[in-house]
C-alpha cells in the first residue's frame, strides 16, 4: 500500500528481504491537525460532518483517498474532502455484490469489537469478524464491489498446510494486513495465514512465538486487535491481553517485537525501554511508518501513543503521554483539567513536545504517507478543545509527519 505497484520484480525481492530502516526517534516532528481540515476544498464542516457517525478504523491508498469504518458502513473521503458512503447497508448481515448492497457484521464475535481496514493494490480489505471472513472492496468495470477474499469455510489447517482461501475457518478475533504486492496476511488468536495475491489459496504459516505463552506447556493465544504492513513487506499485529506487538517478516519468520507479561494485581510502571521489556497496558491499535522505521501503538488504558523501533533495537518512546486508567493522580480528568491542543502545534517525542496535551484512546490507522490518525476518548466530563477553535466536535485528528530536525 505504501510503494508504487509497478516495480521491477527483482528490485522488489531485494527490498523485501532488507532489514527495516532505522531512524532516530529524537528527530521526529509532528503537527496536530483537526481532521475536518486535513483534506481541502470540501464543504463547510469538513468531511466528517457530511456523513456523520464515529470512525473505528482507517486506511489510505496511494491516490490519496481515505477509507473509514463507521458502524456497519465503509465510507470514502476523496482528496477534495468529499466523504461519501462506499459500502454497506448499515444493517448487520452477510451479502457480497454491489458495494452499496453489501452487508457486514463488523466487530461481532470479536474481542472488544476489534477490526481494521487494510489498503492494498488490489482493494481495501476488511476483517468481518461476525461472518468469520475477510472481505474485499474493489472496483470492477468502474463500479465498487464487495467479495469474500478468505474464510467462511469449515476446514482448520495445521501449520504449513494450504487450501482454497474460502474453504478455511478462523478462530477468535481476526485482523488483516496487506503488502505492496497484494499478499494478504491474516491473524487470529492461534496464529497467522498468508493469502496469495490472486486470492485463490491460503496457507497457515504457523502459531505465535512461545515467548508469548503464559506457560511452556500451553500454546500462546493472542487477542489480535489490528494489523498493518510497511513498504518492505514486513507485517505487524498488536494484541490486547496479552499485550504484545508481533512482526512477521517476508520469509514468514514471526518475531516477538515488543511487550511483556504482567499480572494485573501487580503495579506495573508504564514506561519506555527496550521493546521486549516495555509494558503496554491493553493496546488497541497499531500503525506503521511506510519506510519500516517505526511502529506506533496506542494503549487502551494508557491513553498513550508509543513508538516501537521496527527492528526491535533501541528503546520505545512515547509520542503522546496522557496518563493511566484508574490512577487519579495522573488521569487527565483529575490532574490537568481540559486537554488543549494549540493550532498547528509542533512537537517532538517526549518529554518536551506539545503533543502531550492531547488525550487519545485509539489510533484509527494511517495514510499512504505515514500520517497518523487518532480519536479522542469520548469521556463524560472530559473536554477537548482546540485553542482558538473551541470544542473539537469530531473527536478525530491527524498527526502530520513534518520534516525531521535538521532537514532542509
Amino acid at each position: 500500500m505504501a510503494i508504487a505497484w509497478l516495480i521491477c520484480v527483482t528490485l522488489a525481492a531485494l527490498v523485501l528481504q532488507a532489514t527495516p530502516a532505522i531512524a532516530d526517534w529524537r528527530d521526529e516532528r509532528w503537527i496536530v491537525e483537526d481532521f475536518t481540515n486535513v483534506l481541502g476544498n470540501g464543504p463547510d464542516g469538513g468531511p466528517l460532518a457530511q456523513a456523520g457517525g464515529d470512525v473505528y478504523a482507517l486506511c489510505g491508498d496511494e491516490s490519496g483517498r481515505l477509507f473509514l469504518s463507521s458502524g456497519q458502513f465503509i465510507d470514502v473521503v476523496t482528496r477534495d474532502g468529499m466523504r461519501s458512503r462506499l459500502a454497506g447497508t448499515g444493517e448487520p448481515g452477510y451479502r457480497d455484490g454491489p458495494a452499496y448492497q453489501a452487508q457486514f457484521r463488523l466487530g461481532f464475535r470479536s474481542y472488544y469489537g476489534a477490526h481494521n481496514l487494510a489498503c492494498g493494490p488490489n482493494g481495501v480489505f476488511v476483517p468481518d469478524g461476525g461472518n468469520r471472513r475477510i472481505r474485499r472492496i474493489h472496483k470492477s468495470d468502474g463500479k465498487w464491489q464487495v467479495d469474500t477474499w478468505a474464510g467462511g469455510g469449515s476446514r482448520r489447517l495445521n501449520p504449513g498446510e494450504a487450501a482454497g482461501a474460502r474453504d478455511v475457518t478462523f478462530r477468535g478475533t481476526i485482523s488483516v494486513a496487506v503488502t505492496a504486492n497484494g499478499e494478504v496476511t491474516i491473524a487470529d488468536d492461534g496464529g497467522y495465514y498468508r493469502v496469495s495475491p490472486d486470492g485463490r489459496t491460503i496457507r497457515y504459516v504457523g502459531t505465535w512465538p512461545m515467548t508469548m505463552a503464559r506457560s511452556p506447556d500451553r500454546a500462546p493465544k493472542l487477542n489480535v486487535m489490528m494489523g498493518d504492513a510497511d513498504s518492505r513487506g514486513f507485517v505487524y499485529f498488536v494484541s490486547r491481553t496479552p499485550h504484545f506487538v508481533v512482526r512477521i517478516d517476508p520469509d514468514d519468520t514471526v518475531v516477538h517485537l515488543a511487550g511483556r507479561f504482567a499480572e494485573t494485581r501487580t503495579r506495573v510502571r508504564i514506561g519506555d525501554g527496550p521493546p521486549r521489556e516495555a509494558y503496554f497496558d491493553t493496546p488497541t491499535s497499531i500503525a506503521v511508518q511506510p519506510d519500516g522505521s517505526a511502529v506506533y501503538v496506542c494503549g487502551g488504558d494508557e491513553y498513550d501513543i508509543r513508538r516501537v523501533p521496527a527492528d526491535g533495537a533501541g528503546t520505545t518512546a512515547t509520542l503522546m503521554n496522557n496518563g493511566r486508567w484508574g490512577i487519579a493522580s495522573v488521569h487527565p480528568n483529575r490532574s490537568r483539567g481540559p486537554a488543549v491542543v494549540k493550532p498547528n502545534a509542533g512537537g517532538r517525542l517526549r518529554p518536551d513536545g506539545e503533543l502531550t496535551d492531547l488525550m487519545v484512546s485509539h489510533l484509527l490507522g494511517r495514510d499512504a504517507q505515514g500520517n497518523l490518525y487518532g480519536s479522542i476518548n469520548f469521556w463524560t466530563g472530559m473536554t477537548q478543545y482546540v485553542e482558538g477553535h473551541g470544542l473539537l466536535g469530531t473527536r478525530l485528528f491527524r498527526l502530520r509527519r513534518a520534516p525531521a530536525r535538521g532537514a532542509q
